[in-house]
């Protein structure tokens, strides 16, 4: 049963890149990690909405973090890619530099964000120190307000 209690304690986080910066998404919200392809831009839509895709039939608002926390791109290329999360009933893809691999993760290793040093603190749900490795931790309810989405649906 110890071991049991040890296992739940950590976290399946999928690491990524953005300016050569990782950082982390809890497993359990991303349901797919697909190739970047055509995002349709949406007029009106907030700043760090990139579009809308298709998947499969579906249509799904994209986001680019890159807005959200003020970090630089020099666009896209072959290794970019869209997660696609959900949580609650709002699903939406998140563009990344690069997705390098999924890590398990001990709860103890997630530290409290230092207040003044992230942009985007709001969004961040801890930084997590893997060995050499520093990665901060997504907190994707916060990441996108269910009314901009919803506003995004109503566009379309």
């Amino acid at each position: 049963m110890s071991n049991f209690a040890e296992q739940s304690k950590d976290l399946q986080v999928v690491v990524f890149s953005l300016d050569n910066q990782l950082f982390g998404l809890d497993i359990t919200l991303v349901s797919e990690i697909i190739r970047l392809e055509k995002i349709t831009p949406i007029p009106n839509a907030p700043d760090y909405v990139e579009g809308i895709i298709n998947i499969r039939g579906n249509v799904i608002p994209v986001i680019s973090l890159h807005s959200l926390f003020n970090i630089n791109t020099e666009g896209w290329n072959e290794n970019s890619r869209v997660i696609i999360a959900e949580t609650g009933d709002l699903k939406f893809g998140i563009i990344v530099e690069s997705v390098y691999e999924v890590r398990k993760i001990s709860q103890e290793a997630v530290r409290p964000a230092p207040a003044a040093v992230i942009a985007g603190q709001e969004y961040i749900q801890g930084i997590i120190l893997d060995g050499d490795d520093l990665i901060v931790l997504i907190e994707l309810d916060k990441l996108v307000s269910g009314q901009d989405l919803q506003e995004v649906k109503s566009i379309l």
